[in-house]
């Protein structure tokens, strides 16, 4: 008997429904959208916290973590530019240096507080963090690292191939990637939805663009250099994320404490929140 074929169906985002958009204009004059809330007065524990979420990520799946956070936190959740969201042209600048100016241009169009500030990062969100760190950009009261890359991650034969595929076959691409990410690249199908919907979702000449910039470096050599304390967070029984990569950031970084949270349904959840909540006073005075 043959098995009828299963859909994996998009998420929605109720932080998506409760939080203001607001596009706000770069240095280089294009527009990122980032989706911003108020703690409640009788809540607000001072602090901001700002997340930069992976490569095309979209906002369903941090939602859990988003709609814990917002009850004490301020919220600024951030959509780098080769999300659809944003609006830059042919001139604009792209790679790892101006997406680190995007992160400093919206504190300061945002008017934040830094001593108040949790950058929070995903993967190469977690990555441009640091970079800007490094190029003292911002110096937030806490960085937390989810699973930071020192190389940008995509399917091994599309490497080769990026440079030379017209963008008219994505779709043709598309069943490949969808397999990648089922077979070898998430714990559950709940992951497996967030992924599948941030690619279908994907603008194919806009990743190119971007990707061209970011998939040919690797990132080592700017950790060792990073003067702040962080928190770096791993999920080890997560296969996007290698843990093994963010325990070798671990020794790079000297001033750094390493978690392991287990499961990548953990980190996008509350359980991520109250290990911030957790942390905020050992921070204190070491940034």
């Amino acid at each position: 008997m043959n098995k009828k074929k299963e859909y994996v169906l998009p998420l929605v985002s109720q932080f998506e429904k409760e939080a203001k958009p607001l596009d706000v204009m770069m240095s280089d004059n294009t527009s990122i959208r980032v989706y911003t809330t108020k703690a409640p007065a009788d809540r607000r524990n001072g602090y901001t916290l700002f997340v930069i979420s992976g490569w095309g990520t979209v906002i369903p799946s941090w939602d859990e973590l988003l709609i814990d956070a917002v009850k004490d936190f301020d919220v600024v959740y951030f959509e780098s530019r080769e999300k659809g969201s944003s609006s830059f042209t042919r001139k604009s600048d792209l790679g790892m240096h101006r997406m680190a100016l995007d992160i400093k241009d919206t504190i300061t169009n945002l008017e934040l507080d830094e001593s108040k500030l949790v950058l929070f990062g995903s993967c190469i969100g977690a990555t441009t963090i640091v970079y800007g760190m490094v190029e003292e950009m911002y110096n937030p009261y806490m960085p937390v690292l989810m699973a930071p890359p020192g190389r940008f991650e995509v399917p091994p034969v599309l490497r080769q191939l990026i440079p030379f595929l017209p963008t008219f076959i994505s779709p043709v691409l598309k069943p490949i990637i969808r397999f990648w990410i089922n077979k070898f690249k998430t714990e559950d199908k709940k992951q497996a939805a967030k992924y599948i919907r941030a690619m279908e979702e994907a603008d194919a000449k806009r990743w190119k663009r971007l990707g061209l910039r970011l998939a040919y470096k690797r990132y080592w050599k700017t950790f060792p250099r990073v003067k702040n304390h962080v928190l770096l967070i791993a999920a080890e029984r997560d296969k996007m994320h290698d843990a093994e990569d963010t325990k070798r950031v671990s020794k790079m970084i000297k001033n750094s404490t390493y978690l392991d949270l287990e499961t990548n349904r953990n980190t996008h959840s509350g359980v991520m929140v109250d290990t911030i909540r957790e942390y905020l006073p050992k921070f204190e005075g070491k940034n």
